[in-house]
């Protein structure tokens, strides 16, 4: 399968904090790996109040939301330093062979950015403190 590369599209986050607008797209597992869902899933008032018991939510959960490009203190002033870092740095068993499936691809920055090789590697990315 051939993926082509947005060019002019509005991006998404896939790991974005909570908050107005995000989408629920997946759930951190026993093995502390992201179980990406079918589809991201609208979350309401209700979800959020249980979520937010205990653990941060998005210790327990990956959200996606629009990309905020600057105002997300990830953003390197021309990409997402994200990605980039853990490509830098992934050690190259947790890689995996296989894309996972993803109903965010077509929007999703980190798949624009860097390809096939984020795919690879995001279910394997948690939660980091992106909003300044």
């Amino acid at each position: 399968m051939q993926y082509i590369k947005m060019e002019s599209k509005k991006h998404v986050c896939p790991s974005a904090p909570l908050y107005e607008g995000s989408r629920l797209l997946g759930i951190v597992n026993e093995n502390n790996e992201v179980s990406i869902l079918t589809e991201p899933m609208e979350i309401d008032d209700v979800f959020i109040a249980s979520a937010s018991k205990g653990k941060l939510p998005e210790q327990k959960f990956r959200f996606t939301n629009k990309c905020v490009k600057s105002g997300c203190k990830q953003w390197t002033g021309e990409q997402c330093g994200v990605i980039k870092r853990v490509l830098e740095n992934i050690e190259q068993s947790t890689i995996k062979n296989e894309l996972p499936e993803c109903n965010i691809r077509s929007e999703c920055r980190w798949f624009d950015q860097e390809g096939i090789s984020a795919c690879k590697v995001c279910t394997s990315i948690k939660y980091i403190n992106y909003i300044s």
